[in-house]
């Protein structure tokens, strides 16, 4: 073989071989950037969102949240808020999951100040007021869920789940959530009578208030997570739309059931009402209980299998008293 033609062919395979490193550095290259997304954090990836206000992008894996109505929802699926409002901070059922949490004001006196050094990625709000959407969404992505937008606990909290990547997480909290009401419903087995009604009211001075399963006052714990019977004009007009109604003391008697829960504040603790009210089947059998306003106005998820636990203690420890007395 030629000298000339020994040249050529080294000259041929060192080309290949050039083509071949320059092929794989490029095959190599998708397989870096992918590293790269990798890396990056949770949070910078989004997803839209339909709100109120339009199509959003929130967060899908938000690391940072400041929250108001829906605090205890977050806790119950284990994700800890960076702020919240110090009502809900203050909610006695859940004092022992709150801690590192910070207030960002109260109800009527957030700090849009103390929410910004938080430095949010996703803001959870119940107001429809468009001006405090305005001001949230300046800071960060502000999904706004109207109050009474969820029926019941189990759809609100599977709501939750499927916006923040929970969804596990809820089911195991709600199938703990089934079995401790199951638990409280079974104790009041033999105790609560068929024909059994129950009422839950605010007494004030000069009025009475009624409520229904979804406002607060317990009425989602009595009606919803103890399945007990309200009277028939509580189920006609309060079971709906309207969750609240206010009636003189001459017609209390058309909405008082066979038990009445009661939510009072420090200066009625003790209620004794008048001549009508002391007319009542409740009253006359033994069968008031107070609640204490600052307890029972609380009706998130957490707040709700609490009370549906006292509140089938209550019943059971009065019944064990009027029998004791008999």
């Amino acid at each position: 073989m030629s000298l000339t033609k020994k040249m050529w062919i080294v000259t041929m395979l060192l080309s290949v071989i050039v083509i071949l490193s320059a092929c794989g550095g490029k095959v190599n290259q998708p397989e870096e950037k992918q590293n790269q997304a990798s890396d990056e954090p949770k949070s910078a990836v989004t997803k839209t969102v339909n709100t109120i206000h339009g199509d959003i992008q929130i967060p899908v894996h938000p690391q940072r949240i400041v929250v108001d109505l829906y605090q205890n929802d977050l806790l119950a699926l284990g994700i800890k808020p960076v702020g919240s409002v110090k009502y809900f901070l203050d909610n006695p059922y859940s004092k022992d999951l709150v801690q590192g949490i910070e207030s960002i004001g109260d109800r009527s006196s957030v700090s849009v100040e103390k929410v910004l050094t938080l430095q949010p990625d996703l803001i959870l709000i119940a107001s429809k007021d468009a001006s405090e959407y305005e001001k949230y969404s300046k800071i960060a992505p502000t999904l706004v869920i109207p109050y009474g937008t969820y029926k019941n606990v189990h759809e609100e909290l599977t709501a939750f789940g499927e916006l923040l990547g929970k969804e596990q997480e809820a089911k195991t909290w709600l199938a703990q959530y089934d079995q401790r009401l199951q638990a409280a419903r079974d104790k009041l087995k033999g105790i609560v009578q068929p024909g059994d009604t129950f009422t839950v009211m605010e007494a004030t001075d000069k009025e009475y208030y009624v409520y229904g399963d979804n406002f607060g006052r317990g009425g989602q714990a009595v009606y919803r997570g103890l399945n007990l019977t309200p009277p028939p004009l509580v189920q006609k007009e309060l079971l709906g739309e309207t969750q609240w109604k206010s009636i003189s003391k001459e017609v209390i008697n058309q909405y008082a059931g066979s038990y009445i829960f009661l939510t009072v504040n420090k200066d009625l603790s003790g209620y004794e009402g008048d001549s009508i009210w002391k007319s009542l089947s409740a009253v006359r059998n033994g069968k008031v209980f107070e609640l204490q306003e600052d307890r029972y106005w609380y009706f998130d998820p957490i707040a709700i299998m609490g009370q549906a636990e006292e509140l089938a203690d209550m019943i059971v420890q009065r019944n064990n008293e009027n029998v004791s007395q008999k």
